[in-house]
């Protein structure tokens, strides 16, 4: 069976994309999501496998998933995870200056070799605890000036995480994926920042020298999804947001999202979203 794929979460059609929770889990099926998930332990204990390689999770554990691997988790018996998960979307902290200090290279994951977690010991840990409950704290106030105390203590929580992985040896094993898939992750990244953009096997062959049937295949051992399928819900969920933030037609809407055809569009969102557009906007409150 295929992992699920997850690609929204709460108040990922806001201003400030950011969702936070504290929550407890003895077992998290295998999914995938395009969005990035910064988590942190703090109790219990369990293992974690992310494309395929496992490691401890134990109080002070930091991963740092980004979009679109695979992940899932089981806690060992009679010992919950309790753990804070943060989601959010990557523009949201490399939008600015940050983005030519190294966090725009690390978000988007082409550094193959860099760890997906991190483990907190001692002062260290001391320090993560304050500051992700600070962080949490400030997700669930409403003081003023909210989404900017958010977005600093989101930074210092992935400065933390930069800086201790400098620190500890983390390299996990090779991913057991077959070794075809090494080459995806940088196109499923420009697929991600190009969807509204017209796209096709034979766009990305040309510009990453892939030829178009190795892609094909790439895409389908990494992610169990045809591109055509891969691209489809990414533009979804971008029509999504205008559905519920607009007053656009939906016909409009339907091009805004990168289809050239509004049949093509009215198919792809009844068969991902279970509904039509129209429905959807009503279902969310606007009725255009």
């Amino acid at each position: 069976m295929y992992p699920q794929y997850l690609f929204e979460y709460p108040n990922i059609d806001t201003d400030f994309p950011f969702h936070m929770k504290k929550k407890r889990y003895t077992s998290v099926p295998s999914h995938r999501h395009d969005f990035i998930e910064l988590s942190f332990v703090l109790e219990g204990k369990g293992t974690e496998w992310i494309n395929g390689t496992a490691h401890d999770m134990l109080p002070g554990t930091i991963v740092l998933l980004l979009p679109y691997q695979i992940h899932k988790y089981h806690a060992a018996e009679d010992e919950p995870l309790l753990m804070y998960i943060c989601n959010f979307d990557m523009k949201l902290v490399t939008a600015g200056p940050e983005s030519a200090w190294g966090l725009h290279e690390l978000l988007l994951g082409r550094d193959e070799t860099q760890p997906a977690y991190i483990q907190l010991q001692g002062k260290a840990y001391e320090d993560g605890v304050q500051l992700w409950d600070r962080l949490y704290q400030e997700y669930e106030s409403s003081l003023a000036w909210r989404p900017i105390m958010l977005r600093a203590l989101l930074l210092e929580a992935l400065s933390q995480f930069i800086r201790n992985m400098a620190r500890q040896d983390t390299t996990p094993t090779r991913t057991q994926h077959p070794a075809s898939t090494k080459g995806i992750w940088p196109v499923v990244q420009y697929v991600y920042d190009h969807y509204l953009e017209p796209l096709s096997l034979n766009t990305l062959s040309e510009q990453f020298h892939i030829h178009p049937a190795q892609l094909s295949t790439q895409f389908g051992e990494a992610f169990g999804i045809y591109f055509v399928d891969f691209l489809h819900e990414l533009r979804i969920r971008h029509a999504c947001s205008l559905l519920i933030s607009s007053d656009l037609p939906i016909s409009q809407v339907a091009f805004e999202s990168g289809f050239s055809s509004y049949p093509t569009f009215s198919r792809t969102f009844h068969r991902i979203k279970g509904i039509t557009p129209s429905q959807y906007r009503q279902k969310k409150g606007l009725r255009r």
